[in-house]
C-alpha cells in the first residue's frame, strides 16, 4: 500500500493581513481558523484561551462546529490497494475519486492484494494475478475482438473474470471534515482489516499536514 499527498489547500498571502500562519507551512489550519474568526470578525483574538491555532481548533472540535473544516482539503494518490477496499471507501460520499479504468488498462499487468490477515502466511502484500485467470481473460478479449468488438468493449466484458482483490490505483480528495468523518468510522479495530490499515496511513499523513485538526484522535484505532 502506497499513499502519497498530491495536493492540499494553501492559504493566500493576502490573508496574512488577518492571520499569522506561524509554522503552518501550507496554511490549511490557518485557513480553518480564518473561516471561524470571519464569522465573528474576531481576528484580533480577544479570548486569551483560544489565541493559539491549536487552542482555537480544539474549541471548534469540542463544540462540533466542523463546517469550517470544509474549506481545506487534501488529495491522495493511492496504489497497492484492492478494489474490494475501494468499494468500501466509496461509501463515504463526501469524498471524490478518480480511479484507474479496467475498461482501458490491461488488467493482466495488475497484481492481487493479499488481505492483511494472510500476509504472514503468503509472505507478501501482493501476488501476481493467477496465470489461469490471465489466460482466460486474454482469450476472452481476443475472442470478442475477433467478433468485431473494440478493445474497450472486450476488456469491459472480460472484467467479470477478475478477482475483487485486484489491485487498483486512484486519486481521492476530501475536505478535512470529510476525512475526520471517514476516520471516525474506519480508524477502528472493528473495520475491515485493509481499510483500517488505509485509515491508519491516512491519519499519519494528515497529522503531519494538520496536527491541530486531528489532535483529538488517539494513537491507536478506536475500540
Amino acid at each position: 500500500m502506497k499513499i502519497e499527498i498530491v495536493a492540499r489547500s494553501c492559504i493566500e498571502p493576502a490573508l496574512f493581513e488577518y492571520m499569522d500562519p506561524g509554522n503552518d507551512a501550507f496554511g490549511m489550519e490557518t485557513l480553518v481558523e480564518f473561516a471561524g474568526r470571519a464569522c465573528y470578525q474576531s481576528f484580533h483574538k480577544p479570548n486569551e484561551a483560544t489565541r493559539s491555532n491549536r487552542a482555537y481548533l480544539a474549541n471548534i472540535l469540542a463544540q462540533g462546529h466542523e463546517s469550517v473544516l470544509e474549506h481545506a482539503s487534501v488529495s491522495f494518490y493511492v496504489q497497492g490497494v484492492s478494489r474490494n477496499m475501494l468499494l468500501e471507501l466509496e461509501r463515504h460520499r463526501h469524498i471524490s475519486f478518480s480511479v484507474i479504468s479496467t475498461r482501458f488498462v490491461d488488467a493482466t499487468k495488475s497484481r492481487v492484494v493479499v488481505p492483511p490477515p494472510l500476509r504472514e502466511v503468503v509472505g507478501s502484500d501482493t501476488v501476481p494475478l493467477d496465470s489461469d485467470v490471465i489466460e482466460e481473460y486474454l482469450m476472452t478479449v481476443q475472442a470478442l475482438q475477433a467478433q468485431g468488438k473494440t478493445r474497450k468493449q472486450a476488456r469491459e466484458a472480460a472484467r467479470w473474470l477478475l478477482p475483487g482483490n485486484l489491485e487498483t490505483k486512484f486519486v481521492v480528495t476530501g475536505n478535512l471534515r470529510a476525512w475526520r468523518d471517514f476516520l471516525r468510522k474506519r480508524y477502528s479495530v472493528h473495520a475491515d482489516a485493509e481499510i483500517a490499515e488505509f485509515a491508519c496511513r491516512v491519519l499519519e499523513l494528515l497529522e503531519k499536514e494538520a496536527p491541530n485538526v486531528f489532535q483529538d484522535f488517539p494513537d491507536t484505532p478506536f475500540d
